[in-house]
């Protein structure tokens, strides 16, 4: 119940941002901060008592620092320091230096203070308590050394609604070097040192934090001051002081990306390069635009397309969230295989034999793209999912000769009479899979003789299209169908059988336990 009402509070919250500020930012339980509005916005008071977030102030740091010392569970003791609070900025980025990309730098510190190590920290508030049980953080660092004052350590914790936390620290500059942007991640579904990367130096947890509503990151930085000439840091400021620089935040949830049926008929779904990053881009594909994207795809059996799954990206959207203006519908058309040959240069759609307007479908957040032409950056992907009703299934024709009939699969978003579509939806593509490319259909022709763009019928036929490809090599798109009939060519499902070897046996009792003790689930 609690998980269900902290979906609905984060939705509120996001339908209010969206109406009383444009900028995309969520401060919900998944998120995601990289450019210079986000900052500002997060910076800002947003008609709210406090900022997101906003310098830790002393005795805060001091109840922070007292918890990592008492409750160190692994590693090595933060370094002791003297606190002193900071100045938050936000910095656009420039290109071509190590603070290319929008962040916060913090200043703290005076010119004449006697020497030794120093301490400054900011927190961002979530304002509610979600559940980051089974999350990825991930914040960039790009800490300085000399000739600036150099940061020798710096932490990252959680504090939950109570005010207990947990905490990990990295020294400067190793693991973290000076000078240089570093992704760090931390998998909250893990504890102890090795659930950051890189590896933390030490790690402390209050026995009583509750990572399920968790409401406070606190991040902080210790620095060593010699005394002597010290140059002014490269952010404007004519000041002589300690600072650090911070990019890059987000939370990510960590749950699989990828829908798996529970029959199978054909998959072909994003490539994952790393956890939830997705090889591949966004191929705008509208109903009413040119083009609209089709793949092709092999039937082997009989068993009717019940359900189809699909992951598409909105240009320019990287949040874990829909954008406010989406697509009523989506188009799903069938069609017949034009293979290549004498007549066709490449493989294409032929005929439109089947098609399903699909107006209720769910979605999910699958992960972040990661587009090999460089052109765009942390796009966020999302998984649709459709049920067809069962008079809306597909059946295919039956192949006498057994090897399985080729059909092409299109997809394409319909957005309602004068939306103003900000961020378009694209069909995700993946690294080359079956047969031919990918297409884009730019022009066919319907019984009636009209022509599309404008509206496709029953019977529609290609007239004009191209294969999609990148640097000479081919692309396909992200989908997969699934039925409700088991596979007949395999053997059939045997109640615990975890190990999937039709049999029951000493791995299927492992499984049992496992999942009696809430290890997995089947």
């Amino acid at each position: 119940m609690k998980n269900r009402l902290q979906q609905i509070v984060s939705a509120l919250m996001f339908v209010l941002i969206l109406l009383g500020n444009p900028l995309p930012v969520f401060p919900g339980p998944f998120f995601q901060m990289d450019s210079h509005e986000e900052w500002i916005w997060a910076l800002s008071p947003n008609n709210q008592e406090d900022p997101m977030i906003r310098p830790l102030g002393t005795e805060e740091w001091e109840k922070y620092m007292m918890q990592c010392r008492e409750f160190q569970q692994e590693g090595e003791p933060y370094p002791d320091t003297a606190f002193m609070p900071a100045e938050l900025s936000v910095w656009p980025g420039e290109p071509g230096t190590p603070f290319s990309d929008a962040g916060i730098f913090m200043f703290w510190g005076e010119k004449e203070l006697p020497a030794g190590n120093y301490a400054s920290a900011w927190m961002l508030d979530y304002r509610v308590d979600p559940d980051l049980s089974n999350a990825t953080i991930t914040v960039t660092v790009t800490p300085p050394g000399p000739p600036y004052p150099p940061i020798t350590a710096i932490s990252f914790g959680i504090q939950d609604i109570n005010g207990n936390i947990r905490s990990w620290w990295w020294s400067v500059p190793a693991p973290i070097p000076y000078n240089v942007p570093t992704t760090v991640t931390i998998n909250t579904s893990l504890t102890g040192i090795t659930a950051a990367n890189p590896v933390a130096g030490g790690y402390a947890s209050n026995p009583a934090f509750d990572i399920t509503k968790s409401q406070f990151f606190l991040a902080d930085e210790n620095a060593a001051w010699v005394g002597g000439p010290v140059s002014v840091p490269p952010f404007g400021t004519s000041l002589p002081r300690f600072w650090n620089y911070w990019h890059n935040l987000s939370v990510k949830p960590n749950y699989p990306g990828v829908y798996k049926g529970y029959y199978v008929k054909w998959t072909q779904p994003p490539v994952e390069i790393e956890k939830n990053i997705i090889n591949g881009w966004d191929e705008k594909s509208l109903y009413r635009e040119q083009p609209i994207i089709a793949d092709d795809w092999q039937c082997k059996d009989n068993r009717p397309v019940t359900d189809i799954h699909w992951w598409g990206s909105f240009l320019g959207w990287n949040q874990t969230a829909l954008p406010p203006v989406i697509p009523g519908k989506f188009h799903i058309g069938i069609w017949t295989d034009v293979p290549a040959g004498p007549n066709a240069e490449f493989s294409h759609p032929g005929e439109l034999i089947w098609e399903n307007y699909c107006d209720s479908f769910v979605w999910n957040f699958a992960g972040y793209d990661r587009d090999p032409r460089g052109e765009f950056k942390d796009e966020a992907c999302f998984q649709f999912n459709q049920l067809l009703s069962q008079d809306e299934w597909f059946f295919q024709e039956p192949d006498p000769t057994g090897a399985g009939r080729v059909y092409w699969l299109s997809i394409a978003a319909i957005y309602e009479d004068n939306a103003e579509v900000k961020y378009p939806w694209g069909w995700k593509t993946r690294p080359h899979f079956f047969n031919d490319d990918a297409v884009r259909i730019y022009k066919t022709v319907n019984p009636d003789g009209s022509i599309w763009p404008n509206q496709l019928q029953i019977g529609a036929k290609w007239l004009e299209g191209q294969p999609i490809e990148w640097e000479g090599v081919s692309w396909d798109m992200a989908f997969e169908l699934t039925t409700n009939a088991p596979d007949p060519n395999e053997p059939p499902d045997l109640p615990g059988d975890f190990d999937g070897d039709s049999k029951i046996g000493l791995g299927d009792a492992i499984g049992i336990l496992q999942t009696v003790s809430g290890i997995r689930s089947k």
